[in-house]
């Protein structure tokens, strides 16, 4: 994490957030790189827009890497859209079919996820109670807590944690999973929640416009879950690194974003 001041981006567009965080990656060098909060906001819910060119040409320039879409980045935070397909069944029933039929999917179709996802993290957290062994769906207790409209949850509660300390801390010099840590959940006590993400380090062009999806899409499923209203998300990036490729690899595409941001 870098000792400078941390820089705020903010937008209600979710391509224009992500390309000023890019453009902050590519336009510093690492000793001068400072922590990002990015929020985006003021959207009109469930989800923010995005600006097609940005998303398009992004796209183009992940696959070109050899990284994910932004798609697919999205989908392991949280699979939206087959939610969406599957008539957005309730946050019981979608757990037990991303648990059971999509996680072997994606561990077979990709070695990168041998590690887990971290909606598997968010709704199937291995840990102990009372000295015994069992398994905490995040998701549905922070859903819960949500639900009860005759007192608002202590904030302190609605916590969804990513990194698990007897798996994650090892001495690897790159590990590739967990990047995101935590994820909470703010109210307002009004109907309006907000979430909030963090990450000690995360790489902005090959993974960060799929997070910032994702995290999107998770908190426009917990308003569906609760009938609250998703408004804002607030993420930290500790190092905001631009990722596994050059400058020089995607001048093209940090041309455009520095037309359209």
């Amino acid at each position: 994490m870098s000792v400078h001041v941390p820089v705020v981006i903010e937008s209600n567009n979710l391509s224009v957030a992500w390309g000023r965080t890019l453009l902050h990656a590519a336009e510093n060098s690492k000793s001068s790189l400072s922590p990002v909060v990015v929020s985006i906001s003021s959207f009109s819910p469930p989800l923010p827009d995005e600006l097609v060119t940005i998303r398009d040409s992004t796209d183009k320039a992940l696959v070109k890497q050899g990284c994910n879409p932004v798609r697919v980045s999205a989908l392991t935070i949280f699979p939206y859209d087959m939610w969406c397909r599957r008539d957005k069944p309730n946050c019981a029933d979608f757990s037990s079919f991303c648990l059971k039929r999509l996680l072997p999917r994606l561990k077979s179709l990709d070695a990168r996820n041998r590690l887990g996802t971290y909606f598997e993290r968010m709704m199937a957290f291995a840990g102990a109670k009372q000295g015994k062994a069992c398994t905490v769906n995040q998701l549905s207790f922070v859903i819960n807590l949500l639900r009860n409209r005759t007192k608002w949850p202590r904030e302190s509660a609605l916590q969804i944690s990513c990194f698990d300390p007897a798996k994650d801390h090892t001495g690897q010099p790159v590990r590739g999973f967990p990047c995101l840590q935590q994820v909470s959940v703010a109210h307002d006590g009004n109907g309006r929640i907000a979430l909030n993400a963090y990450y000690p380090t995360q790489y902005i062009f090959d993974r960060a416009y799929g997070n910032y999806l994702g995290l999107c899409q998770l908190g426009a499923f917990i308003a569906h879950e609760t009938q609250l209203e998703f408004v804002r998300l607030n993420c930290f990036v500790g190092k905001p690194e631009i990722g596994s490729v050059s400058r020089k690899k995607i001048k093209d595409l940090l041309a455009l974003i520095r037309r359209h941001v």
